[in-house]
């Protein structure tokens, strides 16, 4: 449709025109709505082909689109350095091409000691792993006979008469009699 107006929005509009102005103007109110936007699209191509005539040939196939100012500054000073652009452009990508591919021996080679260390980490993680559980079971072990009583041994003494010692404790010496 006219200027991005879809059919509801036209609707619309004819909608309203017919409740402001009455059914019998609004005939005559598009007819003058068509002659302006007529003269209007005359104004808009009559300036576009008097730019493009003193432009000169090379602005021949010119739009309006191409009066922007990007647009147009692009086809005035690109057109002169565009073609030694693309050819640093080509030589960029050939280079590129060139590193890429002596990197991807090197690349596959990282890679795969990449995967090697991992390996070895795994089974060094593992054994760890193992070795810590061990000390684990141990340290356990070790707590649980710490926790239990120690059975009291006799140990002889130098004379029936004396009591008993348990293990660990001093026991009186004999005194010689005089």
């Amino acid at each position: 449709m006219i200027f991005d107006v879809g059919g509801g929005e036209f609707l619309a509009i004819i909608v309203i025109a017919v409740v402001l102005f009455g059914p019998d103007k609004v005939p005559e109110l598009v007819k003058k709505a068509s002659r302006v936007i007529a003269y209007l699209r005359g104004i808009a191509n009559s300036a576009t082909d008097t730019l493009k005539s003193q432009l000169g040939p090379e602005f021949a196939d010119m739009t309006a689109a191409d009066l922007q100012p990007k647009r147009l500054l692009e086809r005035t000073l690109l057109r002169d350095v565009q073609a030694d652009l693309d050819g640093i452009k080509a030589q960029v990508d050939s280079l590129k091409e060139e590193l890429t591919g002596q990197f991807d021996p090197i690349n596959a080679d990282l890679q795969a000691s990449v995967a090697t260390a991992r390996t070895g980490l795994s089974g060094l993680e593992a054994a760890i792993n193992g070795a810590a559980a061990t000390l684990n079971r141990a340290v356990e072990a070790t707590e649980a006979d710490d926790d239990e009583p120690a059975d009291a041994e006799i140990v002889d003494g130098p004379s029936t008469d004396q009591p008993s010692a348990v293990a660990g404790e001093a026991t009186p010496a004999a005194v010689p009699e005089p």
